[in-house]
């Protein structure tokens, strides 16, 4: 693409696109809704005519190119398209060979292996005889791709391809891709507002600013920086390693916090994620927050650790030490408040509830959500030690909306009023 720029009547989409997509890359174009993406590939199948520049095909212009030849070359899987037709899903699928042959459709052996293939590859050969007009959308979007893929061409665009799908799916599709660019050097140029994944199948990123013009192009560590995707998305946002593959993962923060939380300091008890709904709310409040202990690799801590908040860390799979158990009572006394947080009790974190008989017993609140007996492991120890809590004056909150509301009320009466004479 050399120096393109395209506008629809007065209003311009696309401007200063300067780029090469290298053979046998998995390239990322991301960016805003209405940013120009879909209308980048409209332009790379030579369906719109750029207002300036060109797009080259090997050095030809993709204008220059018959129909056939750009299908021999390009595959494609639009956005949100539709079943037009009552065609049998292995019917639609054969129309992807249409690029190979002069006749008949899917009549020569060649032509059946690589629907079948196709078919297999996107788990759509169950539905092979069913007609594509009752398909729900997510099994028409993998109907769609099992197309573009019997079509067997080098490169792959695909225009939000995996947005239907549920998450298992989403996964499948994009790990296929990842192996069809290793084992055929299969070229894909992609769509996608879900940076997680471009950020784990992609070898390079185009981040496109609001007006069209390219913000970032390199690798996913490159693009992915908070001040990037603040610029185009406009949202604050914190980003990490995924632990598990290394590839870049994006949190967003709230585009503004509000403030009824400001000068309120609260420990919360938590784990398995039971903590982190009234995480993000109490952080969004600007109250300051700490947690803990919590055993490495737990996604409370995780969650705790990407919003930048004190915690106490035990080793994985460990039960809580004396020594981490002292760390979590020095932290937590610097908090006025403790909120214990609707987990499940085990014999490993059990003595997480002393820090908050500890709390009770030097007069600072305690607030605990939706208790129940069905979460103690222990024996009846931990749900004893509940009760306990609760008779000593913890107060029981059927919920996080609940902790949310009495945690603003309490802030509020701790504030001097606004204004004056």
């Amino acid at each position: 693409m050399e120096q393109l720029e395209f506008a629809y009547g007065d209003t311009p989409v696309l401007r200063g696109i300067d780029l090469e997509v290298r053979a046998g890359e998995i390239f990322g174009v991301l960016g805003s809704n209405g940013c120009g993406k879909s209308t980048l590939l409209r332009l790379m199948r030579g369906l719109l005519a750029p207002c300036r520049g060109r797009v080259l095909w090997e050095g030809r212009d993709v204008r220059r190119l018959s129909r056939k030849a750009l299908a021999r070359r390009a595959a494609v899987v639009p956005q949100g398209a539709a079943a037009g037709f009552p065609f049998a899903v292995r019917e639609m699928v054969s129309l992807g060979r249409f690029a190979h042959q002069g006749g008949f459709v899917g009549a020569h052996p060649g032509d059946r292996a690589a629907v079948e293939k196709a078919l297999a590859l996107t788990d759509t050969l169950h539905l092979a005889e069913r007609e594509v007009t009752g398909l729900s959308g997510g099994e028409l979007q993998r109907v769609l791709l099992a197309r573009a893929l019997a079509q067997q061409a080098p490169v792959l665009l695909l225009d939000e391809a995996t947005s239907h799908l549920d998450i298992d799916h989403r996964l499948e599709i994009g790990e296929l891709l990842v192996r069809l660019n290793r084992e055929q050097g299969l070229t894909v140029v992609h769509i996608s507002h879900d940076l997680d994944q471009a950020a784990e199948i992609s070898h390079r990123l185009l981040l496109l600013n609001a007006d069209g013009s390219p913000w970032a192009l390199g690798t996913p560590d490159e693009v992915f920086t908070p001040a990037n995707l603040q610029q185009v998305f406009r949202v604050d946002v914190h980003v990490e390693k995924n632990p598990y593959t290394g590839a870049p993962r994006v949190y967003p923060v709230a585009r503004q916090r509000a403030d009824w939380g400001q000068g309120l300091s609260v420990h919360l008890l938590c784990g398995g994620g039971s903590g982190g709904d009234l995480l993000r709310r109490l952080y969004r409040s600007g109250a300051r927050i700490s947690v803990g202990p919590l055993n490495r690799g737990d996604s409370d801590l995780l969650l705790a650790d990407a919003l930048g908040l004190e915690a106490v860390r035990e080793a994985p799979f460990c039960p809580i030490s004396a020594q981490t158990l002292n760390d979590a009572f020095n932290l937590s006394r610097k908090a006025e408040l403790m909120v214990v947080a609707p987990t499940v009790w085990g014999s490993g974190n059990l003595a997480c509830l002393e820090l908050a008989d500890a709390a009770l017993k030097e007069g600072r609140p305690v607030l605990v959500v939706d208790p129940r007996a069905e979460r103690d492991y222990t024996g009846g120890r931990a749900w004893q030690t509940l009760s306990e809590l609760l008779a000593k004056g913890a107060q029981r909150c059927a919920d996080t909306a609940e902790v949310v509301d009495r945690l603003e009320k309490m802030a509020a009466m701790e504030k001097p009023p606004q204004g004056g004479l």
